[in-house]
């Protein structure tokens, strides 16, 4: 898929009515301290693109973790994840928002639906562990695309045997769709099986040949067999995007043996913490405190 920033031009005065309560989340979260004087920092990935990202340091001593905040779809950093900043400080965490590839002021032309932003995950927790410590604890947050990114970071993640690799923690997965190939199918709707079958050959040829990645990478429900990491998945049960049983089959086939389900009423996509934020930092809470403390 080709870069778009379109989406990033879009604000409560001109959006969707579906999408203003969203959208004023996040301008709200943007007046408030918990997003000012981050710091910037970058990274080169495998492939050499700059990506960049910004740093909160809001607690006054070593924090209890840092969370590694991930965005979706032709979205962005602050847009998605910025509305979390109040909550990250709250619980004692320092926090790292950034753009993925070929989204914001990163580099790149193709994303790739998780199967090189993954990797891409894993060297942002290095150069966490660089700034503050190699065994600084990290969390991974990602919402959508976002969320299906790190559910498959985490499986690699898992997967390395090598004693120097990040203190990933734990994983909080928010509206991730299963797999990349049936997402497409859902969103294809009620066109012909021909039809289906052209679109998703046509798109499998473009992730290989353009943003030379492999479709079957971008795949979280594959990852799930790898999972040791505790994970908490969360879904709006109103979410027509996304629909929320990919949450409940990542859930029901993830292997970790600490695992969390929220499913909250009436929330439509990514719009969990929208309609019930006390309850989603409640629960975010309680599953973070158990795995740190």
């Amino acid at each position: 898929m080709k870069r778009s920033d379109r989406a990033l031009n879009i604000t409560s005065d001109n959006c969707k009515p579906r999408d203003r309560a969203y959208l004023l989340q996040y301008e709200e979260a943007l007046k408030g301290e918990a997003l000012r004087d981050p710091i910037l920092v970058h990274i080169k990935s495998r492939d050499g693109l700059v990506l960049k990202g910004r740093l909160y340091k809001k607690q006054k001593n070593k924090p209890r973790a840092v969370v590694i905040a991930v965005h979706g779809f032709h979205s962005g950093g602050l847009r998605d994840m910025g509305r979390f900043a109040d909550m990250y400080s709250r619980n004692g965490f320092d926090y790292l928002i950034i753009s993925q590839r070929s989204h914001f002021d990163s580099e790149g032309e193709y994303l790739t639906f998780g199967a090189k932003e993954s990797f891409d995950i894993l060297d942002w927790a290095d150069i966490v562990r660089k700034i503050y410590a190699p065994d600084i604890p990290i969390i991974l947050h990602g919402v959508s695309m976002g969320a299906a990114t790190v559910l498959i970071a985490a499986g690699i993640h898992d997967n390395l045997v090598d004693n120097s690799k990040p203190n990933i923690i734990c994983c909080i997965a928010d509206s991730p769709y299963d797999d990349i190939i049936g997402q497409i199918e859902y969103l294809l709707g009620e066109r012909s099986n021909i039809t289906k079958k052209i679109a998703i050959g046509l798109f499998k040829a473009n992730m290989r040949l353009r943003a030379k990645a492999n479709a079957s990478d971008a795949s979280p429900i594959t990852s799930m067999s790898h999972i040791k990491l505790p994970v908490m998945f969360v879904h709006g049960k109103d979410d027509r995007y996304v629909l929320p049983d990919n949450s409940l089959r990542l859930y029901e086939v993830c292997k970790s043996e600490i695992k969390e389900l929220l499913m909250v009423e009436e929330a439509g996509h990514v719009c969990s913490y929208v309609l019930q934020p006390d309850e989603y930092e409640n629960t975010f809470s309680s599953f973070v405190d158990s795995i740190i403390d």
